[in-house]
């Protein structure tokens, strides 16, 4: 009978406890270990949940009023995150969230009719011996209490998150009894004001996307910093225009100020900032115009970013240039992407940094990249050189980055690859490459580059899709991959073989016919030139593709400011031409005569800068008799003719006047009209050559 009241008893209970068993609630909710998730329109109240849920989150529901009596479901859980967002939530009251006696997160986004006050009375009223997160995002908040945070636990609050409102002053008062405090968000609101005070524990501080134009200075009490912990300051996205200087933070490691208004940085801005590792100053300004000398010489600096700040690096003296990071000892990561770089000036800026490991310089229009433009940077190993305008490099160029693992050279204007273009040592390093979106020529001389992309064990990015051939137009459009030439047929030796006993043979069969019609044959090859010479009256003219430049640049040396800092910068980084001049490109120990009859043949054009002082120079004069002959050979669009001023009546010579009346010439003048003559200029130096008429025989 004991035995049958026992298993009675025993049936009972189980019964009741299976009655006790809570389910989630599929209808509105979905549940996961510990988490449980409720959304949609038709939430209106706050079911019960299993007993192993302790993380609830309500979204996007219709749930009017919190109060304690519509949580009460929520007690059956031990709850340690509690979160709503965009409930509809008008009202709440005092005591909702008084028997969380163990929650350690609040959020309350997205709920623009619930008022600042009312939150801040519903915080007043909990349990926070736990609580360490408090997120108030979203919730069109234009002013938050002086009391709001004050009956939160202030030796255990870590963060707290207040992006997303109408704030328009931050009152650092209202988290200064928060020993413990370490993330501080604040942005996306309209900030303007700061009002200092001194948060001892802050690590973090995020202030994004506000209207702050000048940066208040957190040193209060003769010098001391309102915020000695600070690791971590964004201020992007605001209106700064000034920066001045960061004082009172001696242990801020990380410093965002990208897309602001600044248009100069001057040099003690940094001076202070001696734990300083990560400075980003990325689309600093609308163009940043001026960086003093100094200004970022940073010794703690690791990482540095100017990108897309247009600024012109040629602004600098050639001394500033070297001098500019030249205390980065440490710097690994320099990002100049979107700026205005020359390929003599690179070198100066990073010799320095022999910690290098990664570097952008896209979209910096680098154009023909000589030898020696990098130094010696034995740690380097992502280099980014795309969306520029690269035709062509140096031998060796890489030769002194060999631990290169990642190159990217997409989008240039790269014809060729060739054995020559890497060294064997780089080779080795490769990892990832990238040369995608290039105008490839699929010739003979493109045999090596095809044959190692067969074999190279490398990661070639966008390959093969983005790897098409432009030229000659037969391959136009086809896959590199599917452009096989012969070897036989590319072989220099086999050409030379078949060229030679075509030579012979055509030699020997010309002698026979000679011997046998000798006056004849002579008669007829002169009646064949003399018809065909009436017919054309030209002998055709190559183009620029088959000279080293696009124009010889004479000028004399009075002229040579406006030459180089204008006329020669202005279309080489702007337009992509490239000039021979003088004071750069001669060969050193060769004789002037020498270097001009050799930089001719290499040029398409003849550009002539004419002045009164060039007109006086007997060595000018020399150039023009030079000129002439140019002329006389390929006609009047071989020559551009540039007069930067009118030549008085004493100066004018006979050749240069011969030179005036012949050849059609444009003249500069600062001011109205001066972009007129640039698209001129521009026009004409494209401008394919005439073919100019030959004597008769």
């Amino acid at each position: 009978m004991t035995v049958i009241n026992i298993c009675s008893l025993l049936s009972l209970f189980i019964h009741v406890t299976r009655q006790n068993v809570i389910h989630c609630p599929v209808e509105f909710c979905t549940c996961a270990d510990f988490d449980a998730v409720c959304s949609g329109k038709n939430l209106t109240y706050i079911p019960r949940f299993p007993k192993n849920v302790k993380i609830f989150t309500f979204l996007n529901g219709n749930i009017g009023t919190l109060s304690k009596k519509r949580t009460a479901n929520l007690t059956f859980n031990n709850i340690l995150k509690l979160n709503f967002k965009n409930n509809s939530i008008r009202q709440l009251e005092a005591d909702t969230f008084s028997n969380f006696t163990s929650i350690v997160a609040l959020t309350i986004s997205s709920e623009p009719l619930l008022l600042a006050t009312i939150v801040m009375h519903a915080l007043n009223n909990m349990e926070t011996a736990h609580f360490r997160s408090l997120t108030l995002t979203g919730n069109n908040w234009s002013f938050l209490p002086h009391d709001m945070f004050k009956a939160i636990n202030m030796n255990k609050i870590h963060d707290i998150n207040i992006n997303s409102n109408n704030l328009q002053v931050l009152n650092m008062s209202w988290f200064s009894n928060m020993t413990r405090l370490q993330y501080l968000k604040v942005s996306y609101n309209k900030i303007a004001t700061i009002i200092p005070d001194r948060v001892s524990s802050l690590e973090k501080l995020y202030l994004d996307g506000n209207e702050i134009t000048k940066f208040q200075k957190f040193c209060i009490n003769h010098g001391n910093s309102a915020l000695p912990s600070l690791r971590y300051l964004s201020l992007s996205n605001n209106k700064i225009g000034f920066i001045g200087q960061f004082r009172c933070f001696p242990r801020l490691k990380i410093l965002k100020i990208s897309d602001n208004l600044i248009g100069r940085i001057d040099n003690n801005t940094f001076t202070d900032l001696k734990m300083l590792t990560n400075l980003s100053l990325q689309a600093i300004g609308k163009q940043l115009k001026k960086i003093e000398d100094g200004a970022l010489n940073i010794p703690s600096l690791q990482m540095l970013s100017l990108r897309y700040c247009n600024f012109h690096f040629e602004s600098l003296s050639v001394s500033e240039q070297s001098s500019m990071l030249s205390s980065c000892n440490n710097l690994e990561h320099l990002d100049l992407g979107g700026n205005f770089l020359q390929s003599t000036i690179l070198p100066r800026i990073i010799s320095p940094l022999k910690q290098l490991r990664y570097l952008n310089l896209e979209n910096t229009r680098l154009g023909f990249l000589p030898a020696y433009v990098f130094p010696e940077l034995p740690m380097i190993e992502t280099l980014i050189m795309s969306e520029n305008r690269i035709y062509g490099c140096g031998r060796d160029v890489f030769a002194p980055v060999v631990s290169l693992q990642y190159l990217d050279l997409r989008h240039n204007l790269i014809r060729i690859v060739n054995e020559t273009s890497f060294p064997t040592a780089l080779l080795a390093n490769f990892k990832t490459m990238n040369l995608a979106k290039n105008p490839f020529t699929c010739t003979c001389e493109q045999i090596w580059f095809v044959s190692w992309l067969r074999q190279a064990n490398i990661t070639l990015l966008q390959y093969p899709n983005h790897y098409h051939c432009t030229t000659p137009d037969n391959y136009n459009g086809v896959l590199l991959k599917d452009y096989k030439p012969s070897v036989l047929s590319c072989n220099p030796i086999f050409l030379i073989v078949i060229s030679i006993s075509a030579l012979v043979c055509l030699l020997v069969s010309t002698m026979i016919i000679f011997l046998k019609c000798n006056t004849n044959v002579k008669n007829f090859l002169y009646l064949l030139k003399v018809k065909q010479f009436r017919r054309q009256g030209y002998l055709p003219i190559v183009n620029s593709d088959d000279y080293e430049y696009h124009a010889f640049v004479v000028y004399c040396d009075e002229n040579r400011i406006w030459v180089h800092d204008q006329f020669v910068k202005k279309l080489e980084n702007n337009e992509g031409f490239k000039f021979c001049i003088y004071h750069r490109d001669f060969d050193v120990g060769e004789s002037i005569s020498g270097n001009v009859d050799k930089f001719l043949k290499n040029s398409w054009k003849v550009v002539v800068i004419i002045s009164n002082a060039f007109a006086k120079s007997e060595w000018c004069q020399w150039e023009v008799d030079i000129i002439q002959e140019r002329r006389r050979r390929q006609g009047r669009d071989a020559l551009l003719l540039v007069m930067l001023e009118n030549i008085t009546s004493t100066n004018m010579t006979s050749p240069l006047r011969t030179l005036l009346d012949s050849t059609p010439h444009l003249r500069y003048k600062k001011g109205i009209g001066e972009n007129l003559f640039w698209t001129a200029v521009v026009e004409d130096l494209r401008k394919a050559v005439g073919q100019p008429p030959i004597s008769e025989l």
